[in-house]
């Protein structure tokens, strides 16, 4: 942690010298509702995401500012298909979609991956006041991505000095920043200051926050739910040429909290509580060349995600490390064949490898196993587009994959997978297509899942499995995408999607009278649907959107206890003048009572969210107040109630 720091500090201690702000313009007016976009981060579609074939979720700055939200869970609330379980506690934040659980999702954090993983912790370890932009791909990207992406993809990134250049107009400057909300009485506040010197970009910004026992819709306070962040983070970027630029991030962040030693749960026996501490490093590097007809991506990284655990009865402590060191690669090569001919092929290569270490009181921990994971993957995705209208996308991966129990006691499991996909579409008028699609994806078995020993819980002991086969699975979806310019401005879009998902091998964890193992599910199918229009005016906007998932384990014909209820969202907005904003977030859940005998109905709920923003060059406010109606409601598969009425406010100033 002393390196890192120091390497930290020395990076980032640089000198913002003043320079000639260039002449300010206009805010133009616009509307922000959940505008098409067509451009991507996820620069390894090398396709618009208006013509692209699936299914994709982008929010650009504007759209996530109006959710006021430090929480993914509240960047994403009204997606179709798209959901959250584990309860309000930040550090439970578990996504979910399309039915698929968060080990079955691929987390991209400032492009690069998210690999820790336990039982009775989060997924997320990100504060997103600072972040720029927010994809979501569902769906298998295996072919892409390689082991984890069986569900879909999220991916994010914190904003550059390059960003706030373009964004203000100016090239040097300090921004102040406070935010607060209700709910757990929470304050924080950020600091960013960005400069450009010659080819040199650099940015620096620090967020402080801290909040009380969170306030649910019940009207009672979730205890153990207080904690306190601390968020330092630099993007050094160097803009060698107009077609040239690297970016190294820098990231640290801390979060402390007295929390159940499992957050998703309510307890407050002390045996069962734990002084905790998260911890996430990030060394991210990120080289572009746009060369034209070549474009050359290498993202080489570190990342260490670190969880401690001293529990409040007996002083016992437990830390679980993820340390990860990888590097993804790869060209995109444009090529015109003919005068109706052309393609943009994309060739890469990803390696990235894992160190476990668990520790209780300075020895191993059996439960979170010492052991290393590593995964070596080569692809190639040609996209052929024939007349600007046929595109035919087949993609191919290969991956080999290894895990080593440190301890030798268990034997190490090896393995390779290739991961296929076929995409076409139809382009029938401008921006209007249909699409259907093909896919694999699989999920090698986790170092704990394949190692874990030791106690469970009293009487019940960790039984390892060696012979854990990766989970595999095909997708078939078929959809249609449209957006349409109206008269005088207004913009009509809608997307809708229907897909089937046959899975052979799901890891669940069996939970015995005295043993727990990991063990393989023959077979299970998920089906639903995806649906969402937009109607863009001058001064207004609209949204509406609805969620569907089935599912089945087609051994025993029963549903899944996990999958999400059917949802339905909205989102009204209205433009006053050229800086100001009102609009309103609708979500409706129906009640969940598709389950496995014995499992628990949810019952259906309602919430509506308002919201007002207030954006110039300068200054930045947003005023959000969540569940407006102060409801009692809990997510299906989650323990826990929801936050009740939360009032958000979010004030910035550059100068």
């Amino acid at each position: 942690m002393k390196k890192f720091t120091l390497l930290f500090l020395c990076l980032s201690a640089v000198s913002f010298a003043q320079t000639e702000n260039p002449q300010e313009t206009d805010v133009e007016p616009s509307t922000s509702l959940e505008a098409v976009v067509v451009t991507s981060d996820l620069s390894k579609q090398a396709s618009p995401l208006v013509t692209a074939p699936g299914n994709y979720v982008q929010k650009n700055r504007e759209a996530l500012k109006e959710k006021s939200s430090q929480s993914l869970e509240g960047l994403l609330n009204i997606e179709p298909n798209v959901e959250f379980v584990g309860g309000p506690r930040s550090s439970a934040e578990l996504p979910q979609i399309r039915g698929l659980g968060s080990d079955r999702i691929l987390v991209l954090d400032e492009g690069v991956r998210q690999n820790f993983q336990s039982g009775h912790n989060g997924r997320v370890f990100t504060d997103f006041s600072l972040v720029e932009n927010l994809e979501v791909v569902k769906g298998p990207w295996s072919a892409l991505y390689g082991s984890g992406a069986m569900g879909g993809v999220i991916s994010f990134r914190k904003s550059t000095a390059g960003d706030y250049i373009k964004r203000s107009g100016q090239n040097s400057g300090v921004e102040f920043g406070v935010d607060a909300g209700s709910a757990g009485d929470q304050l924080g506040g950020r600091v960013t200051a960005f400069t450009k010197s010659g080819i040199f970009e650099p940015l620096v910004s620090y967020r402080k926050s801290k909040n009380n026992d969170l306030r649910l819709g019940t009207g009672e306070r979730l205890e153990y739910s207080a904690s306190e962040s601390q968020d330092l983070y630099s993007s050094l970027g160097f803009r060698f040429a107009e077609k040239s630029v690297f970016h190294l991030k820098l990231n640290r962040r801390t979060e402390t909290a007295v929390l159940p030693l499992n957050p998703v749960t309510e307890t407050n026996v002390p045996n069962q509580l734990g002084d905790t501490t998260n911890i996430k490093e990030d060394i991210v590097g990120d080289y572009v060349f746009d060369g034209g007809n070549v474009e050359f991506h290498a993202k080489p990284y570190f990342r260490k995600t670190q969880v401690r655990k001293e529990r409040v009865s007996d002083s016992r402590e437990d830390i679980q490390t993820v340390s990860t060191i990888g590097i993804d690669t790869w060209n995109n090569w444009k090529q015109t064949h003919s005068e109706n001919f052309k393609s943009t092929t994309t060739l890469g290569l990803e390696y990235f490898q894992d160190r476990n270490k668990g520790e209780r009181n300075g020895a191993a921990l059996s439960t979170f196993p010492n052991a290393s994971s590593s995964q070596a993957g080569l692809y190639l995705q040609p996209t052929l587009v024939w007349n600007e209208k046929w595109s035919l996308i087949p993609g191919l991966r290969v991956d080999s994959f290894e895990r080593q129990d440190s301890t030798g006691v268990v034997e190490a499991k090896k393995g390779s997978r290739t991961s296929s996909k076929l995409y076409a579409s139809y382009e029938y008028a401008k921006e209007k297509v249909i699409f259907a699609g093909w896919g694999q994806a699989f999920n090698a078995p986790r170092v704990q899942d394949l190692f874990a020993q030791g106690m469970h819980f009293p009487g019940n002991f960790f039984v390892p499995n060696p012979d854990l086969q990766p989970e595999t699975a095909e997708t078939v979806e078929v959809g249609t995408k449209s957006r349409s310019v109206l008269n005088n401005g207004q913009v009509l879009s809608y997307n809708a999607t229907y897909f089937r998902t046959q899975a052979k091998d799901f890891i669940v964890q069996d939970v015995g009278a005295t043993t727990t193992t990991f063990r393989n599910v023959d077979r299970v199918r998920l089906e639903g649907v995806e649906i969402s229009g937009q109607w863009q005016l001058t001064e207004w906007g609209f949204g509406a959107s609805y969620g569907q998932v089935r599912s089945s384990n087609e051994i025993t014909d029963e549903s899944l206890a996990d999958t999400p209820a059917d949802q339905w969202g909205g989102q009204v907005q209205y433009l006053i003048g050229e800086t100001m904003m009102v609009g309103t977030d609708l979500k409706w859940a129906q009640k969940q009572d598709r389950l496995p005998p014995g499992a628990q109905d949810t019952p259906s709920y309602f919430t509506q969210d308002y919201y007002f923003g207030y954006t110039t060059r300068k200054v930045e406010a947003q005023l959000r107040v969540n569940n407006a109606y102060d409801r009692e409601y809990r997510r299906h598969a989650s323990g826990i109630e929801e936050l009740g009425r939360d009032v958000r406010l979010n004030v910035s100033y550059l100068f």
